[in-house]
């Protein structure tokens, strides 16, 4: 999930106290803060878009972005060299 903190320093107080009594969602594995101190990447580990930090954070946020992942092992290679060899 990417998220971008809409403008104002209030804004980003009240973020910062959201997220210090709520913290990360269960199944983070990793969050990052972008240079620019107005963007976020979380990797969460789950079957379901994470809706419920969204809805959490949403005030907060211009806009947030959920992209779907899945880990590049063994299964994925001989998937995309099978998917390869049918391109033409």
């Amino acid at each position: 999930m990417i998220s971008r903190l809409a403008p104002g320093v209030e804004n980003a107080r009240r973020a910062r106290e959201v997220f210090a009594k709520v913290g990360l969602p269960p199944g983070t594995e990793a969050l990052w803060a972008g240079t620019d101190g107005k963007t976020f990447i979380s990797v969460v580990e789950t079957d379901v878009p994470d809706t419920t930090t969204a809805a959490t954070y949403a005030p907060f946020f211009e806009e947030t972005s959920v992209i779907p992942v899945v880990a590049v092992d063994d299964a994925w290679m001989q998937a995309i060299q099978t998917a390869e060899a049918n391109w033409g």
